[in-house]
Parts: C-alpha cells; sequence; structure tokens
C-alpha cells in the first residue's frame, strides 16, 4: 500500500468512525459466511455451521479490536485521549497547573540564559 493511500485511509478512519466500523462488520461477517457456506458444503446445516465458524475463530469483537490496533491512527488516537486527559486534569487544579508552569518557564528561561 502506497503511503498516501495508508495516510488518506487512516485520516478516513479517524473521521468517519462509525462507517468503517461498519464495513469492518460487514467485512467480518462476510467471512464467517464464506467459512460458514465450507461448513455447509462438508454436510453440516446453516446453525451448526455458523456455531462450529464462531468456536473456530472466537471472539469477534476482540477481532475488531486487533485490526483497528494494527493501524497507524490508533495510536494518534491515544495520544490525543492522553493530551485531552491532561488538559482536564490541569483545568481541575489551576493552583498546581500555575506552579507548573512558573516552575517550567522559569528552568527553561535560566537554561537558555546560561547556555547562551
Amino acid at each position: 500500500m502506497s503511503l498516501l493511500r495508508n495516510i488518506t485511509s487512516g485520516l478516513r478512519s479517524l473521521f468517519r468512525k462509525e462507517r468503517v466500523g461498519r464495513e469492518l462488520d460487514e467485512e467480518l461477517n462476510g467471512f464467517l459466511e464464506m467459512a460458514a457456506e465450507e461448513k455447509m458444503k462438508q454436510g453440516m446445516n446453516r446453525k451448526d455451521a455458523l456455531r462450529a465458524v464462531r468456536l473456530e475463530r472466537g471472539n469477534l469483537e476482540i477481532t475488531k479490536e486487533v485490526v483497528r490496533s494494527a493501524a497507524w491512527e490508533s495510536v494518534l488516537e491515544t495520544y490525543w485521549r492522553d493530551v485531552r486527559f491532561g488538559v482536564r486534569t490541569l483545568l481541575k487544579s489551576p493552583g498546581f497547573t500555575a506552579v507548573v508552569v512558573l516552575t517550567l518557564a522559569l528552568g527553561v528561561g535560566a537554561n537558555t540564559a546560561i547556555f547562551t
């Protein structure tokens, strides 16, 4: 897959989560149906074939999470959640935030003054 296609696919999945989720559901269900048809060709009825395929393949939700976590956009989404959590935490205690910002400003200013 080319880099541009990978980037556009990742951005699409970041901004259109519902649609991408539905497409993943459709793809996994289609895969289960194909596997069930193979079992039915071996002589099983439809209900037993679907059950056997689900037992062989495992939980679909775990499969979805594995597919989602394999892409670069899941890392970006995790970082974004962490930044939002940090900002919310700092906004809850403005006194602590002010002390931290002043301490960092003094430290950076002092290092800049000393090493220039």
